[in-house]
């Protein structure tokens, strides 16, 4: 908040609401990239075609979809003479658990879905396993994470607008005109704009309030009008020093 101009007649305070406009654009960067990641090159689901071309040879085909199917991304991967199929548990940050299906062979290791269930992991390793130690010729396996991948970008997409709407804060710019005697206090943000205005005669006085933050406290400066309303001059709250000196000069300015 600051004092933008200062005329005999005329006294101009505005405040950009800087810290939302960069939490808000950190949010929406941050929502809308993993949204974007999580639609266009998240695999949610994966498909498994082995075929037995001899009694100790076996080809598979792993075939990897995102969420928009045919229309994103597809990952196809060739696995050769696969020995067995395991589940492997991976522990978050938080001891959140999850497990995948990873498929060993002396090429290397190739790995499922991430976010599937124990349970649907456990019964897609099971059936791999049997197919290899068995005499069967095919095996076709399915698996998806549609669901956690549905509600995963719907939180996003909240996210994302969330953070659209905190960038959207708006610009307030309180104008006190002794020529009109009035007070015009504007909000303009990107949805649009509202102005208030009130005569100079009807303000009983002015306050600073304060609020208790998670670290420490913050000031606004109010207008105290004679019929009981109080109308915040900044709705952001900022630090003692720059509220009280605004407050200083506008009592000033008014002869107060």
């Amino acid at each position: 908040m600051k004092i933008i101009e200062e005329t005999p007649t005329r006294l101009v305070i505005q405040q950009q609401p800087i810290r939302k406009w960069l939490s808000g654009g950190c949010l929406f960067i941050a929502g809308l990239s993993l949204l974007i990641y999580c639609i266009f090159f998240n695999f949610a689901s994966v498909s498994l075609t082995c075929t037995r071309t001899s009694p100790n040879k076996i080809n598979c085909e792993l075939k990897r979809l995102s969420l928009l199917g045919r229309l994103g991304k597809i990952d196809k991967l060739n696995i050769f003479d696969p020995q067995q199929a395991q589940i492997i548990t991976k522990s978050g940050s938080k001891g959140g658990k999850s497990y995948q299906v990873v498929i060993t062979t002396p090429f290397g290791e190739f790995a499922l879905l991430p976010y599937a269930s124990y349970q649907a992991n456990q019964n897609a390793a099971a059936e791999i396993n049997n197919f290899i130690y068995s005499d069967k010729t095919s095996l076709f396996l399915r698996q998806n994470q549609r669901e956690y991948l549905f509600y995963f970008s719907l939180c996003m997409l909240i996210l994302t607008a969330f953070g659209a709407f905190v960038l959207s804060s708006p610009v307030s710019t309180c104008t006190f005109y002794k020529s009109l005697n009035q007070v015009f206090i504007e909000r303009k943000g990107l949805f649009g704009e509202k102005i208030i205005k009130y005569s100079l005669l009807s303000i009983l006085n002015f306050e600073i309030q304060e609020e208790q933050f998670k670290y420490k406290k913050l000031y606004r400066a109010v207008i105290l009008l004679k019929f009981g309303q109080d109308i915040p001059i900044n709705l952001e709250y900022t630090d003692e020093n720059t509220v009280q000196y605004t407050v200083l000069r506008i009592r000033q300015f008014l002869k107060l």
